[in-house]
């Protein structure tokens, strides 16, 4: 898996997708495929600080996504290119079919479900199953658009260029990044 600081750098709207694709699985399959965990103190103690780690990786992504916009409205030349490297890869999201919005509804859906006490464990298990499925195929999707030489060209550029001048933007830029990675790794 590339490390986050790979996403963090391109479009926003490019970030989104792949982010949207990255935390939200992780998430999600914690959470619909995670054993029960009995309510120890222990057990406690991993969900509140997990929990802290969740809050503080948004907090700067929120950081980061402030330096990129200041960034990117500094620099009309890289917003035009965010916007090439968007258009082409909304092109290929097209062509292979990927849909992330409506993944990410289908499973909070399921996760409804999923948690509802009625439910017969039967069904449960054939939500999981689809959840699974639907997980795969996302995946799949994702494997395809990285595989696109040209497209993944076109973010590299994009992204050390942006990289280079968030740094130039506010000095910070370069630690937060490297916090998040370490942050992202200790929940994976």
């Amino acid at each position: 898996m590339h490390k986050l600081n790979t996403l963090v750098k391109p479009s926003p709207s490019m970030k989104s997708w792949f982010v949207k694709m990255s935390l939200p699985l992780v998430f999600l399959s914690m959470i619909l495929l995670a054993p029960q965990v009995n309510a120890s103190g222990i057990a406690a103690d991993s969900i509140v600080a997990q929990r802290d780690t969740v809050n503080r990786i948004n907090s700067i992504q929120r950081d980061l996504t402030s330096i990129r916009q200041q960034t990117l409205q500094a620099n009309p030349d890289l917003a035009e290119q965010s916007k090439q490297l968007e258009s082409k890869f909304q092109q290929k999201a097209d062509e292979i079919g990927y849909a992330p919005e409506e993944f990410i509804a289908k499973a909070q859906e399921i996760q409804e479900q999923v948690q509802d006490t009625s439910l017969s464990e039967e069904k449960r298990s054939e939500l999981i199953k689809e959840f699974t499925a639907a997980k795969q195929t996302m995946a799949e999707q994702r494997q395809a658009i990285m595989a696109d030489k040209d497209l993944m060209g076109m973010q590299e550029k994009l992204q050390q260029d942006t990289f280079a001048a968030m740094k130039a933007q506010d000095p910070k830029t370069e630690q937060l990044v490297d916090e998040l990675n370490n942050l992202i790794e200790t929940i994976q």
